[in-house]
């Protein structure tokens, strides 16, 4: 948003009185407010035979400010108009409507929004905040040779966002494609397969298949109870290499709330 202008800076640019409201006058650092009531009467009262002709002026720093498209044209941007300087009662009006009509402001708190379509092009606006015409110090300004300011906001180059209009169609495209070359390697042929394929060594014994009860050295210090085996290990028979002619099966089952441990012992002759 911009800074205010000066006053020095409206008088060496003035603008056409016609582009301000009817009674908008007064001091320009005030936002149209003064001593004297110079603010039209309430919007149910207000006069909109008075209203200026179409807005036509310079900005500051010789920008012109277009009048609103012809009626032909019905493409608008939804605009949001914003008044964040308090007050009971906010209105808006400005060259999107001729200055005939007062809109009321929708307020949240403090603050007070309004949204509108506008004409692509620039447009001049002003707040009625508790019937004293204002302009938002915060917002770009445009002043006429009298002095009175008024906001401006400038849409002419604005474009719509409609989507990708393609977006659907490549996206299941490269699923298909996806598809397709995933299935062309799961397809069956009459190949014979490298020798790699079908001669590589057999997976390592499984982590947990090497902390069973066989592979433990016995106890020497309490025989009473054993570890908790893991449940990957339950239910399966184990056995150990021939040593000293002598072969050692295990199985481990549970038992209701407890885990039963059995170790036979074999002679291989």
């Amino acid at each position: 948003m911009g800074n205010v202008p000066s006053e020095e800076a409206n008088v060496s640019n003035p603008i056409s009185s016609k582009s301000s409201p009817p009674g908008s006058g007064g001091n320009p650092n005030a936002g149209g407010s003064s001593s004297q009531q110079q603010y039209p009467p309430p919007p149910s009262q207000f006069n909109s035979s008075a209203a200026p002709p179409p807005f036509n002026a310079q900005q500051e720093e010789g920008m012109e400010v277009d009048p609103p498209m012809p009626p032909e044209s019905d493409e608008t941007v939804p605009t949001v108009f914003r008044w964040e300087h308090g007050g009971r009662q906010v209105f808006i009006t400005g060259t999107f409507n001729g200055w005939s009509k007062q809109i009321p402001m929708h307020r949240s708190g403090n603050d007070f929004t309004y949204i509108h379509g506008l004409k692509k092009g620039k447009h001049a606006f002003k707040f009625i905040v508790d019937d004293e015409w204002r302009f938002a110090p915060d917002q770009p300004t445009v002043a006429d040779i009298e002095g009175r300011i008024n906001n401006f906001i400038d849409v002419t180059g604005f474009t719509p966002f409609h989507g990708d209009d393609n977006f659907e169609s490549r996206t299941l495209g490269d699923s298909v494609d996806v598809l397709e070359e995933s299935k062309d390697k799961e397809s069956w042929s009459q190949n014979i397969p490298g020798v790699d394929e079908y001669t590589k060594e057999p997976h390592p014994l499984p982590p947990h298949l090497r902390h069973i009860i066989l592979n433990k050295a016995p106890s020497l210090t309490d025989t009473a109870s054993l570890p908790t085996p893991q449940h990957v290990a339950l239910n399966h028979l184990y056995c150990t290499a021939i040593k000293d002619n002598m072969m050692v099966l295990g199985v481990t089952v549970r038992f209701k709330g407890k885990f039963v441990t059995n170790v036979y012992y074999s002679p291989c002759s």
